[in-house]
């Protein structure tokens, strides 16, 4: 359940979990989100930029199979609307395609690793770009996870870091991605997640962003193979990036 659960309710940028499926099992997961922003943060990190008119609609479609016991695929691939004073953008946004192994398992713990491509579509890959990027990008991305009990409510904590080196003007990224949620009952999950990042500096430009999300998810079966989830997020730091705020609305399943 912990990776059904994180897959659910992860942003569009984050692909997977410490824990990946077992061999022949999968994961598919069908996201929601409408990202609004009417200020902008500066590059000295103010609230200070006015924003007329920003919105981004998505549509994303996640996958991932277990192959092996030390392999599983993904891929991910999402539908935009960009809409803002400066960008119009509607169709494809992008196409990911990864594999990741188990660098270590336990019963309560997991560590594992990932390497993706990320393109073959036309929009925008993060708040600050803009549409119209074809240059593929390369992730690799590093998992940890852990499982425990606090006051016997069973909670887990996933972490991630991943550097993405991309094509064309565009500067590297290094991403934080860290995860804390709990189960106070067999149909609820509730989590608490920071997805922070930066660019390295290229041409005088940099970018910082820090988003708060908070969600919750609901399974309706015994086996809980199928969930819907709620959640909100909120850019609560950064520089040179919106200040937004999304609603975001999913549906997994898991085979």
């Amino acid at each position: 359940w912990i990776l059904a659960v994180v897959l659910a309710l992860w942003p569009a940028t984050v692909c997977a979990s410490a824990w990946g499926p077992d061999s022949g099992a999968s994961e598919v997961i069908v996201k929601a989100e409408v990202v609004t922003a009417s200020q902008g943060f500066d590059a000295s990190g103010t609230a200070a930029i006015d924003l007329p008119q920003w919105e981004e609609k998505r549509v994303t479609v996640f996958a991932e199979r277990g192959v092996h016991d030390l392999l599983s695929v993904f891929a991910k691939a999402n539908i935009q609307d960009i809409q803002t004073s400066v960008d119009s953008f509607s169709g494809l946004g992008s196409v990911e395609i990864g594999l990741k192994t188990p660098l270590y398992r336990s019963d309560r713990s997991a560590l594992s690793a990932s390497v993706s491509l990320d393109g073959f579509g036309k929009g925008r890959r993060d708040e600050f770009s803009v549409p119209g990027d074809e240059d593929p990008d390369i992730e690799v991305r590093l998992y940890g996870g852990h499982s425990f009990e606090a006051r016997k409510v069973p909670m887990f904590v996933d972490a991630q870091v991943a550097r993405r080196a991309r094509s064309g003007s565009n500067a590297d990224q290094w991403r934080v991605d860290v995860t804390v949620g709990a189960r106070p009952s067999p149909k609820w999950i509730v989590m608490a997640q920071v997805f922070a990042g930066k660019t390295d500096r290229l041409n005088g430009f940099e970018a910082k962003w820090t988003h708060v999300e908070t969600s919750a998810v609901r399974f309706f079966d015994a086996k809980q193979t199928l969930g819907v989830q709620f959640g909100l997020r909120q850019t609560v730091s950064g520089e040179n990036v919106p200040k937004s705020s999304a609603v975001t609305i999913g549906l997994w399943k898991r085979f």
